[in-house]
């Protein structure tokens, strides 16, 4: 029986991450074989880590005969959509999401962003968010990529091609972590002033998918978010602001519940 997690994540770690935990990329090159050293600019090493994982996820794709589906553009979810008869005809959404450790390396800075939960989530029959309608999608796999950032103190330097191998990586002890999006969200929105649904930040948990969602499924974790207000929605819209954790969720949810009755 193909599965899905399992493989993908066995064949990334194996194809996108050296022995060593290392990043294998150590820089730009122009057209006379200059080498430049990468920032540790956050935006920036995010999109490579996005592009330099992107042919993987393909080939890995083509090797088992399923069918791809790339964002047509930067905002639209997912980043990746797959299907094919390994995965029963079923539509999964992936989504690529970086980010480095902190501290003592037991949690991650801030946690992921999981998407916005407005947009899709709560027009699941338009396509105006998502590739494809977001009630098309069986399953919604987060791709995470964390690493340890390595502080570099010659970054405008710039190298000769034969002085590759002196060049050092700025980030290092990569690791990935492929899990369904509801076993590792949070129940508060991302960093800062955003619509953007968080994860939670613990290491341990972001690699069991332990997060408060993962006993309750996939359609509490839907249910939600889909009608969550932050302070300022229930401003705007002129009522109270109906829950902020899951133990007012359920209430929430219960009294609405006994009111259809």
């Amino acid at each position: 029986m193909f599965d899905f997690d399992r493989e993908l994540k066995s064949y990334l770690q194996k194809e996108f991450i050296t022995g060593e935990k290392d990043w294998s990329i150590k820089g730009f090159i122009d057209a006379k074989k200059k080498i430049y050293p990468i920032s540790l600019d956050t935006k920036l090493l995010s999109k490579i880590l996005e592009l330099t994982i992107l042919p993987l996820l393909i080939d890995f794709c083509k090797k088992r005969k399923l069918r791809y589906y790339l964002a047509e553009n930067q905002i639209q979810y997912p980043d990746v959509t797959l299907e094919g008869k390994l995965l029963r005809m079923k539509k999964y959404a992936l989504d690529i999401k970086t980010t480095y450790r902190t501290g003592s390396g037991k949690n991650i800075r801030a946690g992921f962003t999981l998407g916005s939960f407005r947009g899709c989530l709560r027009e699941p029959r338009s396509t105006r968010y998502s590739r494809f309608p977001y009630a098309e999608y069986n399953k919604h796999w987060i791709l995470g990529i964390i690493y340890s950032r390595r502080e570099v103190s010659d970054e405008k330097r710039v190298y000769n091609l034969d002085q590759l191998p002196t060049i050092k990586s700025v980030i290092t002890d990569l690791e990935i972590i492929l899990r369904e999006k509801y076993e590792i969200a949070n129940f508060i929105p991302g960093s800062g002033n955003t619509a953007n649904i968080g994860s939670i930040t613990n290491l341990e948990k972001l690699r069991k998918g332990k997060g408060p969602f993962a006993k309750y499924g996939s359609g509490i974790f839907e249910d939600y978010w889909r009608d969550y207000l932050r302070n300022e929605d229930a401003e705007r819209l002129g009522i109270k602001r109906p829950y902020c954790n899951l133990e007012e969720y359920f209430r929430w949810k219960k009294r609405r519940e006994q009111k259809k009755k």
